[in-house]
């Protein structure tokens, strides 16, 4: 079975989810990577998330972990008690057994991307993960002062945040294995994640990161520019509205090709371990002689 999937985003496959019939209006899901588009994960399920304007799910709680990055619109995410109003370049993390409701109030559909881990089941299966509570759709807020202690779960990127590019520097790994590199860190631990990572990394023109592989499962979201996606030998060119699944031993690198940095919306499941999480063959190989 193959370690690795390719794919492009179809938009005639966005849909109502099967467990939110009769739960939700103007909200619709196209999945990416799950147990049956990709056979060989097992403990991710990610997506884009599209809710039309006034579109909503009642309150819901979930038996796995979901963490989700808005590109586009508003929406009202009441959990934990509380309201806010999200925008473009806003994340969170929603914890297991969070209940929670989605709401667009404005005039634009909303796009969001969404990962779920542990691996939802398929809507024919005997364990139940998803499951609607009594209750109202919270349908307006503010927007989160992100500096507030109060305020947990959240995020959100801006542009200035991208500085020069370098060696990579992160949990689990520092190495010069890979250059040319930014990334910026969004759901993680610190965070309040204990199922999944999520984070966008850039690489500038002629950056790269050589052959590695992983003890955990990772999607590639393409946002912008292009990049030669190496899988167990086999090479691909990937751009915007393309996906890479790369599942666990899978050897893969990236670099980015043309003359624009090549940007990607970046998930990995499990948790990354904080120490050794890579295995670079150009450290490795030598030792072997």
């Amino acid at each position: 079975m193959s370690k690795y999937y390719v794919g492009k985003v179809d938009e005639s496959q966005f849909a109502e989810p099967p467990a939110y019939a009769g739960h939700s209006e103007g909200y619709s899901r196209l999945p990416l990577v799950d147990h049956a588009i990709s056979p060989a994960s097992v403990h991710m399920g990610a997506g884009l998330v599209e809710i039309a304007s006034g579109g909503y799910h009642a309150p819901v709680i979930h038996a796995y972990e979901k963490g989700f990055y808005i590109f586009i619109g508003e929406v009202i995410l009441n959990f934990h008690g509380r309201a806010h109003r999200l925008g473009s370049g806003h994340y969170g993390v929603i914890n297991k057994a969070v209940e929670y409701t989605f709401y667009n109030p404005g005039d634009v559909p909303v796009r969001m991307f969404d990962m779920n881990a542990p691996q939802p089941k398929a809507p024919d299966h005997v364990f139940q993960d998803t499951i609607f509570q009594p209750g109202e759709v919270v349908k307006d807020a503010a927007v989160p002062n992100l500096d507030d202690p109060r305020v947990k779960y959240l995020g959100q990127f801006s542009e200035a945040q991208l500085t020069g590019s370098g060696t990579i520097s992160g949990v689990g790994v520092r190495s010069n294995s890979i250059a040319g590199i930014n990334i910026q860190e969004f759901i993680d631990t610190m965070l309040g994640a204990h199922h999944l990572a999520l984070f966008l990394v850039q690489f500038a023109p002629g950056g790269a990161g050589t052959t590695h592989d992983h003890p955990l499962e990772e999607i590639y979201y393409f946002l912008s520019g292009q990049a030669r996606a190496t899988l167990d030998g086999e090479q691909f060119i990937v751009g915007a509205g393309e996906f890479v699944w790369a599942g666990v031993g899978c050897f893969h690198q990236f670099e980015c090709v043309g003359d624009e940095p090549v940007r990607w919306i970046e998930t990995q499941a499990p948790l990354p371990a904080d120490f050794e999480t890579f295995r670079f063959r150009r450290e490795w190989d030598p030792l072997a002689g």
